[in-house]
């Protein structure tokens, strides 16, 4: 069977599976396992694959079949021009998630050595990111869970051989257990968000991920309240904050800030959502 053959193949069963994005799928698990581009991969359609290849295509197209993210699948995921190990147990990079990181890293431009919280880390694309494009800032990437402390550690060392965030294991919602922590430039977190009533509806490949990362309570607002009423006094005079949230959450967490006397605004993603809410100190009107 030549590549396309396989290919051709390995779409059409994703296809008469309901996989929505099946040709896309299909090319990136044949990617995946031949450890070749993209541009190889236009290339070589003529070249005979090997049966076990195949065999492998075909059991890892089941797997998706099954549910299983196409994410976890490879194994990893890029981020920021990065690529990210990923498996069960953490949560996958999405694109949305990196308009919160250019805006940081675009927030952040003019402070020299700046300090920053990469909370509920998970697999660390967010603080990994940040600290690939400054290398001069001080990064802390908190994370809860021992699975995806494996990822997020991998991806640090990785990622920042050189000059490697700080990791530390701990619940952000006990803050109390993180006063050693210098001051903070900006806080940076996509927190479990999802109502917890809501988690069954999700589709099923959403499911496949860590509850943990998907839970924020019963509205959904748990961690929120946490970071902008016991975080922020951990930000310096100038300080910002900035969350990942739902699409119907951003006037709820704008009201958290204004309740602490914090300007907020909220950034638009890709689908025109309000997927983006940050948050700094008001300065006094001379």
């Amino acid at each position: 069977m030549t590549l396309s053959a396989l290919y051709k193949a390995t779409t059409e069963k994703l296809v008469a599976n309901g996989i929505d994005d099946a040709a896309l799928e299909a090319r990136l698990i044949i990617e995946n396992i031949l450890g070749i581009s993209y541009s190889e991969f236009l290339l070589k359609g003529n070249d005979d694959i090997a049966d076990a290849v195949s065999h492998e295509v075909g059991t890892k197209a089941d797997r998706r079949i099954a549910g299983e993210p196409v994410q976890y699948i490879l194994g990893e995921w890029d981020f920021m021009g990065f690529t990210f190990k990923v498996g069960q147990g953490v949560l996958i990079p999405r694109p949305e998630t990196e308009i919160l990181c250019e805006y940081v890293l675009e927030k952040i431009r003019n402070i020299s050595n700046p300090t920053v919280y990469d909370l509920c880390s998970g697999s660390g694309c967010i603080g990994i990111s940040i600290k690939k494009h400054r290398p001069d800032a001080k990064v802390y990437l908190v994370e809860k869970s021992d699975e995806a402390l494996k990822y997020l550690r991998e991806n640090s060392k990785a990622l920042c051989a050189d000059a490697e965030p700080v990791i530390i294991q701990g619940d952000i919602l006990k803050i109390e257990n993180f006063s050693h922590l210098p001051e903070a430039d900006v806080i940076v977190s996509n927190p479990p968000y999802i109502r917890s009533n809501e988690i069954p509806t999700l589709q099923s490949e959403v499911q496949r991920e860590p509850t943990m990362a998907l839970d924020g309570g019963e509205d959904g607002l748990i961690f929120y309240r946490v970071l902008i009423n016991d975080w922020s006094k951990k930000l310096k005079a100038d300080g910002f904050m900035a969350f990942e949230c739902g699409e119907d959450q951003s006037e709820d967490i704008m009201d958290l800030f204004e309740k602490i006397s914090f300007d907020s605004e909220a950034i638009i993603d890709y689908n025109n959502i309000q997927r983006i809410v940050t948050g700094r100190r008001k300065t006094d009107v001379i």
